[in-house]
């Protein structure tokens, strides 16, 4: 498409949508921030209302622009290269809590609500939604739901796909599909509302989420344990976890990663110990004495996982690996005998199998790099998926790793929900 017929159509889009939108909902400056490796829209909507959102949706498809649904702008770099980029459909203005149980444990919000907006008003009641993305507090609910993102909570609470029980999507031709409901116990069927978790928003937009809560734990503590090897590490996280001590986040970090996040060049296992006081109390007794040597208590340790947060949020390359529990310390060991000359640091949620990895890695040495972690994971039995690269790396490689069985199921579902391509063409695995 060429620069005067896309722009002719965007101001198609314009004219169309300004009965509907007020002049400062359309923006056509500073679209950097909205950029998807190095591609920027030419235009900003940002919808108040459900329905503002359906009216752009339509059209866009009316005028063939490209959408990209756009949170808070965490996981931009998340998934392959658009094959086209017109629109950014920000979700930042809805940001509402819409009906919180307090009873029921269940919230329902817009998923343009930042996480810390969200646990703040929930912590009045003495609940709170257990995602820590590693980009941090600022992320949206419907940007972590659209990549899935986990951080050392998922330990004991899983991923947002856990805790998810109902949405209201908003596709293309300006539908509206709800799924789930408001509360934990919904009738028999299938769960369509985690379809579109970790999909890109590929399949639609995500207006509308309901979760289940936890309760907030009147005591917390974080613990810092230096280990020799791996091994060692990983051990003490397994044989914590299956003794049921109270870990609410648990990662082991490399010691590249370590002396980053923590300024200790040693394998270190990051713990967060919460619950009731006596349990807390009884599980880091128990805990320094299986840790034995070298630990550090923190009665606050909010600083250290705000490190970790910084030192793995998505940057110039980032991969996560998925691999048995049984075999992160093996993994682990292996990439950093390989990879610690170029600077790797390494953090894995032991107990769910995730090893994280972050590189400075750039250009032909990022193809080279990644190559080599894919051959250590696969013989390890596990996959790989990037989560952030350098645009030139990702033209000449699909991000989600090779085509896999599902891939079928995934394109019948795009030709269903998107025929028309609208929605982030090119960006989910086998760049659909």
């Amino acid at each position: 498409m060429s620069s005067d017929t896309a722009m002719a159509q965007v101001d198609g889009f314009v004219g169309a949508v300004s009965h509907t939108f007020e002049s400062d909902q359309l923006i056509r400056d500073d679209l950097s921030r909205y950029a998807v490796d190095g591609m920027e829209p030419r235009l900003c909507v940002e919808p108040i209302t459900t329905s503002q959102i359906q009216a752009a949706l339509v059209e866009a498809q009316n005028q063939h622009l490209a959408v990209v649904a756009v949170g808070g702008a965490h996981h931009l770099g998340a998934g392959n290269i658009p094959s086209a980029y017109d629109l950014a459909l920000s979700l930042a203005r809805l940001g509402r809590i819409v009906e919180h149980e307090p009873a029921d444990m269940t919230v329902t919000v817009e998923t343009g609500v930042q996480l810390d907006t969200l646990n703040a008003q929930l912590a009045q009641h003495g609940q709170f939604l257990p995602l820590d993305p590693p980009c941090g507090a600022s992320a949206t609910v419907g940007g972590v739901l659209a990549a899935n993102t986990s951080g050392p909570r998922r330990h004991a609470f899983g991923t947002a796909r856990d805790w998810l029980i109902g949405t209201r999507v908003v596709h293309p031709d300006g539908t509206v599909s709800k799924s789930g409901g408001r509360v934990v116990k919904n009738v028999t069927g299938y769960d369509m509302h985690k379809l579109y978790v970790g999909s890109l928003g590929t399949l639609g937009v995500i207006a509308e989420a309901t979760f289940k809560l936890a309760p907030l734990p009147r005591a917390q503590w974080t613990l810092a344990a230096a280990f020799e090897s791996a091994q060692a590490a990983c051990v003490f996280v397994l044989t914590a976890h299956d003794a049921g001590m109270a870990l609410h986040a648990a990662e082991v970090l490399s010691p590249a990663a370590a002396q980053a996040a923590a300024g200790a060049p040693h394998w270190l296992v990051l713990a967060r110990v919460a619950g009731g006081p006596d349990a807390v109390e009884r599980s880091l007794r128990d805990m320094r004495r299986l840790a034995g040597g070298a630990v550090t208590d923190l009665s606050d340790g909010d600083a250290l996982w705000q490190a970790w947060s910084r030192e793995f949020r998505p940057k110039s390359l980032s991969l996560r690996a998925s691999v048995l529990p049984s075999s992160v310390a093996e993994t682990m060991g292996a990439l950093e005998r390989a990879l610690s000359d170029a600077g790797a640091r390494l953090s894995a949620t032991v107990a769910s199998g995730v090893v994280r990895l972050q590189s400075d890695s750039q250009g032909e040495g990022a193809a080279e790099f990644v190559e080599g972690v894919t051959q250590i994971v696969a013989k390890r039995g596990g996959s790989l998926i990037v989560d952030a690269a350098p645009p030139r790396f990702k033209q000449q490689v699909d991000v989600f790793g090779p085509a896999r069985a599902d891939l079928a199921i995934m394109r019948r579902l795009k030709d269903q929900l998107d025929p028309q391509r609208t929605l982030a063409p090119g960006r989910f695995m086998g760049r659909l």
